[in-house]
């Protein structure tokens, strides 16, 4: 007689819970990354709450990627409204989040298919 053991194997539906998960987190980032792009693209007032709010959150993000093209990815001070920028930082950052999130989906997604 078989002993009945309690443990779950991981199946195609974690592979699919885990890429959602990931789809949900790159898709906040490049959301904030996109509207720092149009926002600089507009020329918004940085003293606005909204716009200094993505500004805030977005920043960090864009920062490993400062200087590509030799532009700089900082925001002039609360209430100065700067003219319209196109920021290439931000869509570098865009690029690569939205390449690194398909990648480690993929990857989830077929770790996980083949234990099935």
């Amino acid at each position: 007689m078989k002993k009945f053991t309690a443990h779950r194997v991981p199946t195609a539906h974690t592979g699919r819970m885990i890429s959602g998960i990931l789809y949900t987190i790159v898709g906040f980032i490049e959301g904030l990354v996109g509207l720092r792009i149009i926002l600089r693209l507009l020329g918004a007032n940085p003293g606005s709450l909204i716009v200094d709010w993505i500004y805030g959150w977005s920043t960090p993000l864009v920062a490993p990627f400062a200087g590509v093209f030799g532009q700089e990815a900082t925001v002039a001070g609360p209430g100065v409204v700067t003219q319209s920028v196109f920021d290439w930082s931000a869509l570098v950052a865009l690029l690569v989040y939205g390449i690194i999130g398909a990648l480690l989906s993929s990857w989830a997604m077929r770790a996980y298919s083949r234990r099935v």
